[in-house]
């Protein structure tokens, strides 16, 4: 059991050029997956539909999370949008690897290799 206040999810939002980063921070689960959907949700809104989730940040993502990931992204290729992930080395990696969810996007190391 985690204790409260741990890994509390952090979002922030920001455009380079006509790409719209979106970067994640700590877990995203269940509890806070709704809130990831609407943050990712008015990026695509806003600034348009090439995304770029860096989720270098992040400790910790299930797969109500994974999922977010694979509809927004769905929702942008029926626009002719575009959505990379930032993903080192690590659990978020790991996970994406196994879940067979990796081959579906660009996924860069870095950030400024995504956005090169």
């Amino acid at each position: 059991m985690r204790s409260m206040g741990a890994d509390v999810l952090e979002m922030t939002r920001r455009r380079h050029g006509d790409l719209v980063v979106v970067s994640l921070a700590g877990e995203v689960d269940v509890d806070n997956v709704s809130e990831v959907r609407k943050c990712l949700g008015e990026a695509v809104a806003e600034h348009g539909p090439r995304l770029v989730v860096d989720l270098t940040g992040l400790s910790f993502i299930d797969t109500t999370g994974l999922g977010v990931l694979v509809r927004v992204l769905a929702t942008l290729r029926d626009r002719d949008g575009t959505m990379a992930l930032v993903a080192p080395p690590g659990q978020v990696l790991r996970r994406l690897r196994r879940t067979n969810l990796a081959p579906l996007f660009p996924i860069y190391d870095t950030l400024s290799k995504a956005l090169a």
